[in-house]
């Protein structure tokens, strides 16, 4: 398993369901992946596919933090900025 608290995060703003917050580091090997500009998502919220590319192992599919509200990284109260 690997750490991710220290780690910056990588964001996509989703329009009214609020941004995705993921930790951009493969789930198999640990390196950092370059994110994806976009990502897919259903209609539950759940993500679709893969949404960045490691080059160790190519396409994957990024730790998926949670969903947040726009007002989480507008009104400063998050203990992390992203």
């Amino acid at each position: 398993m690997f750490e991710y608290q220290n780690l910056r995060r990588v964001c996509y703003n989703c329009g009214g369901e609020g941004v995705a917050v993921f930790v951009p580091v493969c789930p198999t090997c640990g390196r950092f992946v370059k994110a994806d500009s976009s990502i897919s998502f259903n209609g539950l919220g759940e993500i679709i596919g893969t949404n960045a590319t490691c080059k160790r192992c190519g396409p994957v599919q990024m730790p998926f933090e949670g969903w947040f509200s726009q007002e989480d990284f507008t009104s400063g109260c998050r203990r992390e900025r992203y």
